[in-house]
């Protein structure tokens, strides 16, 4: 069985993945783009019985932004992880990930609210390693 590790950014809050992840889904509505504040948040859809905390699950603050959205965070560093959590579910932020995953993005939900510069430019550049 494949069990996949992540983390978030100062290491406070660890969980443990078992099986298969069905890929990334990525969404682009306006409350994910604040949240992150980048183009959207990107998730995996991960059933409770295959996710466990290793460490730190206590050392979270959740905020609730609506009565059927909230995000969790790590006290210490901020990272969202897991984004969100129903009967079923854990929503974890795929950026959270410390191995590869071998899967792509499966999905983009929300996509009428995608922000008009979540596009490449005709003459967008891209760099493999840090380049100044």
């Amino acid at each position: 069985m494949t069990k996949r590790t992540g983390s978030c950014l100062c290491g406070a809050r660890r969980y443990e993945i078992d099986g298969e992840i069905g890929g990334v889904w990525v969404c682009h509505c306006s409350l994910c783009r604040k949240v992150t504040g980048s183009s959207g948040i990107s998730i995996l859809i991960v059933p409770k019985g295959q996710f466990r905390w290793v460490a730190g699950e206590d050392h979270a603050v959740t905020f609730a932004l609506r009565s059927t959205y909230t995000i969790t965070r790590c006290k210490t560093c901020g990272t969202p992880i897991p984004a969100e959590m129903d009967e079923h579910n854990v929503y974890v932020t795929a950026g959270t990930l410390d191995v590869p995953l071998g899967e792509g993005i499966r999905a983009h939900l929300f996509c009428a609210s995608r922000a008009d510069w979540d596009r490449d430019d005709p003459d967008a550049r891209s760099f493999d390693e840090r380049s100044v």
